[in-house]
């Protein structure tokens, strides 16, 4: 008789449906500081943060990483490996007020060009639902921060 395995932390973590229950697991639940909540304003909440890897899905690059955007604003401890170091962590305005500008458009054009894909391509790249779902709300308060810019610009 075969006894089953119990789940591992990782499929604990999968598996848990809100980032309390996620949180709770890493001991996040302390260090996480959440702004509150944006009113009904038709915009996005400003807690939406970006990681690298919503970042390389966007078409950025760790080079474009370094030369556009800022110091990271904030970092978060690594919800995959306990005792990795925090990951650096970006404001969804940020990231969008920086997709606005002219420069890094034209950065994009040419870096898509000579890597010979589409930011399509790198979007439907993604195979596991909780980062598409991670990167799709990304996805919509950056494009909102982008585009208030250019209204405004």
């Amino acid at each position: 008789m075969t006894r089953l395995k119990p789940p591992s932390l990782a499929e604990r973590y999968a598996q848990a449906s809100t980032s309390a229950e996620r949180d709770r697991f890493y001991g996040n639940e302390t260090r996480r500081t959440e702004l509150t909540p944006a009113r009904r304003t038709g915009r996005p909440p400003s807690t939406v943060w970006v990681t690298v890897p919503i970042l390389r899905t966007r078409g950025w690059t760790d080079a474009a990483i370094r030369e556009f955007l800022p110091r990271p604003e904030r970092h978060y401890s690594n919800p995959h490996v306990k005792g990795r170091s925090p990951m650096p962590i970006w404001n969804a305005r940020t990231v969008g007020r920086i997709e606005a500008t002219g420069e890094w458009q034209r950065w994009l054009a040419r870096s898509l060009a000579r890597r010979n894909t589409t930011l399509r391509d790198l979007a439907d790249s993604i195979r596991e639902r909780a980062f598409r779902h991670r990167f799709e709300a990304a996805d919509s308060a950056i494009a909102h921060y982008r585009d208030a810019q250019h209204r405004s610009g």
